[in-house]
């Protein structure tokens, strides 16, 4: 044993057995502080030592005969050496055992890389975020994704508690069973990316892109929703669920579930659809439209892209989009509502293989250029259809639009006028 480790436990045991001076404390402090080996083994000498004296009294300080009284004393002493001891476990677990949860930072915004420098690794147990936005990696491999403003509470790895904002978590191979509390509601992980969002009024709402939750009152915790990508709820404070229709998000993969800008020009996306328990939402991507840009909220591949041989339009690079949900397109009654805040342009991407709607050439005019959305995997959508030299398929779109002069609501219809839209694309929306 070297001459250093030979000191340290002298110190450790002139602590517990009460001789040891104030340098002696403040030199055994220092050197707990710099040695988690060190601090296991004080444990575990502190741990016996107080076990011996709880049990063990020496023989040569107990009396021939002893009487109850003294007896009694006695006990209480050794109770309350008992209980000291405690005390001083608990003390040195709360000064010397490494606290919170180690965390990466994985991604950082310029605004916020002073306080959260990349590639740098910390242990929490709470994380506020007043600007910008970071991406944090805990040790069970689960990477959460934040932008203020957010406060969220680690307990542990695989247990976080969201007090306001927005989260969203990706799980990924290991961290299935990750839980997000807030004050009314438990969400479950069972291996997905989900976002969990607490609104001023104390409603939580949560999206799942990929994979499934299962989300959970807090007061009475019974199942409210079993959710699969592409579904989100809103639970009420008194834990009701109901559908949540749509969501706002941010980045090329939904990174983020977002509470919605200030300056929203789309405030709101309502629907007709009433079909028993789905729970399917839309996304809002403000001022997200170049090419790349994702036009459906659950179909990760297809992306916006220009036509063969062209840029991108300039007229609707920056706009947003309206997320809209694939399957919709078997819907031949489906009505959507568009509320808008203030004079814009709504454009509308149909599937030019099919017929246009009525409600379309009624209200909108043909924009002067086009668009197609691809590459598409193996998709009833694209059934029949024919790749290109690169060995890709891509829909090709009309693109149709409607002025509107004043902030309101826009009327949409079922994006084809037969019954079955299985091998058309459902249509893309965007506003500027």
């Amino acid at each position: 044993m070297s001459t250093e480790r030979e000191k340290d436990f002298r110190w450790i045991e002139s602590y517990l057995s009460g001789r040891a001076t104030a340098e002696e404390v403040k030199a055994l402090d220092a050197r707990l502080s710099a040695d988690a080996e060190l601090r296991r083994e004080f444990l575990r000498y502190a741990h016996v030592d107080a076990a011996l004296k709880t049990m063990v009294r020496p023989v040569a300080q107990q009396p021939l005969s002893a009487p109850k009284a003294k007896t009694t004393v006695w006990r209480s002493q050794t109770v309350r050496w008992a209980a000291a001891a405690v005390f001083l476990l608990a003390g040195v677990l709360a000064l010397w055992m490494p606290r919170g949860v180690e965390v990466h930072v994985t991604a950082v915004s310029d605004d916020a890389a002073s306080i959260w420098p990349k590639n740098s690794t910390r242990r929490m147990s709470e994380v506020r975020l007043d600007h910008g936005s970071v991406q944090l990696q805990l040790d069970s491999g689960v990477t959460l994704d934040l932008s203020a403003p957010v406060h969220l509470q680690l307990a542990d790895a695989m247990h976080a508690t969201l007090l306001a904002g927005s989260v969203t978590a990706d799980v990924g191979d290991l961290g299935k069973g990750f839980v997000i509390e807030t004050a009314n509601a438990r969400v479950v992980d069972l291996g997905t990316r989900f976002g969990v969002s607490l609104s001023s009024a104390g409603e939580t709402d949560v999206a799942v892109f990929q994979g499934k939750v299962e989300v959970y009152g807090k007061a009475q915790p019974k199942q409210l929703a079993s959710l699969m990508a592409g579904e989100a709820v809103r639970v009420h404070p008194s834990a009701t669920a109901r559908r949540l229709v749509c969501i706002n998000t941010r980045g090329d993969s939904f990174a983020t579930l977002a509470p919605p800008p200030r300056d929203a020009l789309v405030t709101n996306v309502a629907d007709n659809v009433n079909d028993g328990g789905t729970y399917a939402f839309y996304t809002l991507q403000a001022g997200q439209v170049r090419a790349g840009a994702r036009p459906y909220s659950t179909l990760g591949k297809p992306r916006w892209q220009p036509m063969p041989g062209e840029a991108f339009p300039s007229e609707l690079i920056g706009a947003d989009i309206v997320g809209t949900f694939s399957p919709d397109r078997h819907d031949p009654d489906l009505e959507l509502t568009l509320t808008v805040s203030r004079p814009c342009t709504v454009y509308l991407m149909l599937d030019a293989r099919a017929e246009v709607p009525e409600w379309v050439r009624r209200d909108f005019v043909e924009a002067a250029f086009g668009l197609r959305s691809g590459p598409w995997a193996d998709n009833p959508v694209v059934q029949g259809m024919t790749a290109d030299a690169s060995g890709e398929i891509f829909v090709i779109y009309q693109v149709w639009k409607r002025a509107m002069p004043t902030a309101g609501q826009v009327k949409l219809g079922p994006p084809y006028t037969e019954k079955d839209g299985r091998h058309r694309a459902m249509y893309g929306i965007a506003v500027k």
